[in-house]
């Protein structure tokens, strides 16, 4: 249990103080203070997040003069380009519909992950030339396109950036950037992600046109962009998030209502984290991310059928090609080292990323996972662990790479093949002389001890408003020792790796659990034992339960 570690906890005087504005257990406004809900007005707001409470859009920099470009627009064609993720496809897809609605020429551009790779192409601005367009909203990317926004000014197109990647000294000299991040943007949220930038543009031209557009429907977009991106679920995020999740579960758009058949109930967001965002990455890893515009923006039922079942067998496809380079990985895991570096000759570049994020689950440290990218070159992701930055790794390894950039957690990089091993070499030397202590021991944070008792369905019903959860706003994790099963373990799912049963705690209060890694922790019990879980209303039987989701299991 060493690796368990307590969040720190609010004072005493000011848990007793929320209890008696709040009138609710004195554990859940311990939760509320650790996310700094300090107040009555505060816990409104959290608990019923307003959109009136979003910021002005014209306090981003360069919004006035981006507006007033595309007011002027108007009988121009314009081409959006977004990435070809979730949240540039999502990006795309918002502006093409709603300027769809105020009769502009418009039409989309996603880029070929393989061919083109991420963000502005020099290609993608010929596409423009070849097509007459003389304006270009980017999403989701464009900040660090000095050349490709020269090429396009040299051939009198316009460039709008809408991007939240952290710019380099040197900004585009594009017609507009809207970018909170910029130094000199005083916009006071910074974490907006590409769709929430695209989702300003959007509130920012409705507010200056004389007919209003219902643009609360758009916020699913947001949503999925949002919560697929990895962003803090704070401030406008949740906002967004939390309105947007209503518009996924009350008029599900035509295009994502199939990928929704799975989910038996509500879509909250670990459902867009795990079952729709890979779905909409699939297109992008495996074939292309214009499918994904192609079937968001469709409005014939049919064709949006036949495209969704070609995202679904995309997605299987993904899902295959993962598994096997995980599996021809993860025997080659030497646990002496402290890094993980390995190459394949013919695996998919679209799944590197993710094979590098589950060989860390087996193998709590540094890893880089490369493969062919030409005859002389390899092209590889990088993911890191708690406290480590691979990025100034690679800064310090540099002289033998051939290109990369990223941040602290993850990366991307070329290498010439023949500096392989001398990277490798080199790589190692650096993980090792910056490894502080137990760094790559993984650690558990939770946020309190509570006993079963106090789980009631009407606690748990608070809590669970406290989502939409995430960086941030996580859901929260509880503690309870002196825990055991009273009844048969069921195992469950495609290899029985699922574990569901009943368990009680020292108030003899019984619950049921389910766990969906610690099958052999479960199966080899043979006392009472500590666990860090998580917890939910189960209504799959059409009564409500309390049921603890297991995450950790230590031993007395």
């Amino acid at each position: 249990m060493k690796n368990w570690i307590k969040i720190d906890q609010p004072n005493i005087d000011e848990v007793n103080s929320l209890q008696m504005d709040l009138k609710i257990p004195h554990f859940i406004c311990s939760l509320l203070l650790q996310r700094d809900i300090n107040s009555l007005d505060k816990a409104k707001l959290f608990f019923r997040p307003e959109l009136d409470s979003l910021h002005d859009p014209y306090l981003m920099k360069d919004m006035k003069k981006a507006i007033v470009r595309i007011n002027n627009a108007l009988g121009e064609k314009i081409m959006i380009l977004g990435d070809y993720d979730v949240d540039g496809t999502t990006s795309t897809s918002m502006l093409f519909t709603y300027f769809s609605h105020r009769n502009y020429d418009l039409l989309y551009y996603i880029p070929d992950r393989y061919k083109e790779g991420y963000g502005v192409s020099l290609g993608s601005i010929d596409y423009a030339k070849d097509n007459n367009i003389s304006l270009i909203i980017t999403v989701d990317c464009g900040i660090k396109a000095v050349n490709q926004v020269e090429y396009a000014n040299s051939n009198g197109i316009d460039i709008i950036i809408c991007d939240h990647h952290l710019p380099d000294n040197k900004v585009p000299e594009a017609y507009a950037v809207l970018n909170p991040k910029q130094s000199n943007c005083t916009y006071p949220f910074k974490d907006l992600c590409g769709c929430g930038i695209a989702y300003k543009l959007i509130t920012a031209h409705n507010l200056k046109s004389e007919n209003k557009l219902n643009i609360r429907s758009l916020l699913d977009f947001v949503a999925l962009a949002t919560v697929s991106d990895m962003m803090p679920l704070i401030d406008e995020n949740r906002v967004m998030v939390f309105h947007g999740l209503k518009e996924i579960n009350n008029n599900p758009r035509l295009g994502i209502r199939n990928f929704l058949k799975s989910n038996n109930n509500k879509v909250d967001e670990s459902k867009i984290s795990f079952n729709i965002g890979p779905r909409i990455n699939a297109a992008g890893r495996m074939k292309n991310g214009k499918i994904i515009v192609d079937l968001l923006v469709e409005k014939d039922p049919n064709k949006a059928m036949s495209l969704s079942n070609e995202v679904e067998f995309l997605n299987l496809k993904r899902r295959a090609t993962e598994k096997d380079v995980f599996e021809n990985v993860a025997e080659k895991i030497d646990y002496s080292k402290y890094s993980n570096i390995f190459y394949g000759p013919n695996w998919s570049t679209g799944v590197l990323g993710i094979v590098a994020s589950r060989v860390i689950e087996k193998s709590y440290k540094p890893t880089i996972i490369l493969t062919d990218f030409n005859e002389n070159l390899l092209i590889g992701s990088i993911r890191s662990v708690s406290g480590f930055d691979v990025y100034d790794a690679l800064v310090k390894c540099e002289k033998y790479l051939y290109q990369f950039g990223g941040h602290k957690f993850a990366a991307g990089l070329k290498i010439e093949k023949s500096k392989l091993d001398i990277f490798s070499q080199n790589f190692e030397k650096v993980v090792k002389k910056s490894v502080n202590g137990n760094m790559f021991e993984r650690k558990h944070k939770y946020d309190l001890e509570v006993s079963f008792s106090d789980l009631t369905i009407e606690n748990v019903k608070i809590i669970s408003r406290m989502s939409p959860f995430g960086l941030e706003n996580k859901r929260p994790i509880f503690r309870s020792d002196n825990c055991e099963i009273i009844d048969d373990l069921t195992f469950v799912g495609k290899e029985s790796q699922i574990v569901k049963s009943y368990i009680i705690d020292s108030s003899n209060t019984k619950l049921p659990f389910i766990a969906f890694s610690k099958k052999d922790e479960l199966v080899n019990l043979k006392s009472s034992f500590n666990i860090l879980f998580t917890i939910s209303i189960n209504s799959y039987s059409g009564k409500e339960q309390v049921e603890i989701t297991i995450k950790e299991i230590s031993f007395n």
